[in-house]
């Protein structure tokens, strides 16, 4: 049993307040991406334009083994479509505002499952019980390709003043961009590392180049390394400090479950175990529905009921208190926001067909909504009851 053995099993439809007002500064357009990451396209639309990518204004990463279709902005666009290996850029007007995060309201999906050996029955009934009682809002495995090397978080490392290690998980074991794009130039850092003068010419991008050339210029030391915080990209900062904290929330959240003693079961993932529950009592499920644990961040509020977990889950990091949830490089920052405990698919529907792939075998194709942030495969691991496809 798997998914996304071609692309086209594994679609999904970007959902988003956005529509073309006939004026505006802005042109809008729909991409189409087929087995690219979202970056990568990006990236390559920003040089045909000859423009800066991070004028594109996008609302969230698509799966790169999957079709998707998603909003993208560019200020005084072209008024016509593009083209490019794998993806379409389609105009469909101007706008008054960029596309952003804040303008992306979910996702629809439609995923097929291949060589499916559970019943009709069986589905129904695993079905029916998200229907019901939802499932924990894990963020799921995607969400921590920086770290699939099994090396552990650079923000963590960053957090305990450990500013080499920090800099070499994130230039050599993780990567801002398609894996295979960058495999040559990861390799040489894994090899010459700190000595990287041979791997200039390998850097994926600018700021990495830059990067690199003021560890060439200065002799290596933990405030050297410190200072070459200051070139990395923003953004792939941000997304650093946000995938450790997604992390420390996923374990969290899972303390939170085991101490209600539900009935439960736990499948496997990257790093570590979720916890999914069977069914909830309706004091429970009125508990959790209205559920809303926010990203581990130094200044919080909590009761102190809540706070224990937290610092629990830290502490276990190596990390003595919430309030020493902080780094002291700029631009490192572990943002807060409150996410849903739970979630309930919209529109959860399935079907189970013959799979034209595997002859004698069975497919079944799940239809559903999740609001933005929210992780499709999840789904899936909780029908399913495991951790892999």
């Amino acid at each position: 049993m798997h998914i996304k053995e071609i692309p086209e099993d594994f679609i999904v439809y970007e959902v988003a307040d956005i529509h073309p007002e006939g004026q505006g500064n802005y042109a809008l357009y729909r991409l189409k991406k087929r087995d690219l990451t979202t970056w990568d396209v990006l990236g390559e639309i920003a040089r045909k334009l000859r423009r800066r990518q991070d004028e594109i204004g996008y609302g969230g990463l698509k799966d790169r083994h999957a079709v998707s279709y998603q909003f993208v902005t560019i200020p005084q666009g072209p008024k016509k479509d593009l083209h490019g290996e794998g993806w379409t850029l389609e105009y469909l007007g101007k706008v008054s505002s960029p596309m952003s995060k804040a303008r992306l309201q979910g996702n629809l999906f439609e995923i097929t499952v291949r060589e499916v050996e559970a019943s009709e029955e069986e589905l129904s009934q695993e079905v029916e019980a998200v229907k019901r009682f939802g499932l924990p809002n894990y963020f799921d495995e995607q969400r921590f390709g920086s770290v699939r090397h099994g090396q552990g978080f650079a923000a963590r490392e960053a957090v305990l003043g450990n500013y080499e290690r920090a800099l070499y998980l994130l230039l050599v074991e993780g990567s801002q961009y398609e894996y295979r794009r960058t495999e040559k130039f990861r390799e040489c850092l894994r090899r010459n590392w700190p000595k990287v003068e041979s791997c200039l010419e390998l850097a994926p991008s600018p700021w990495e180049r830059r990067l690199l050339e003021f560890l060439v210029a200065h002799k290596p030391s933990k405030r050297t390394f410190k200072r070459a915080f200051a070139l990395i990209d923003a953004e792939y900062l941000l997304m650093l400090a946000h995938a450790y904290q997604a992390y420390l929330w996923n374990e969290i959240l899972r303390r939170y479950l085991n101490r209600r003693n539900l009935d439960h079961f736990t499948v496997p993932y990257l790093l570590g175990e979720f916890a999914f529950y069977e069914k909830l009592s309706p004091e429970a499920l009125e508990e959790l529905s209205s559920l809303r644990l926010p990203l581990p961040s130094p200044r919080l509020k909590l009761t102190p009921d809540v706070r224990i977990l937290y610092e629990e889950v830290l502490t276990r990091e190596g990390i003595p208190a919430l309030s020493k949830l902080r780094t002291l490089v700029k631009g490192l920052v572990f943002k807060t926001y409150p996410r849903e405990a739970v979630i309930f698919p919209e529109g959860l529907t399935f079907s189970l067909q013959e799979d034209e792939r595997h002859p004698g075998k069975k497919k079944a194709v799940f239809r559903y909504f999740l609001p933005k942030g929210s992780y499709a495969t999840l789904v899936l691991k909780r029908i399913f009851r495991r951790g892999y496809f």
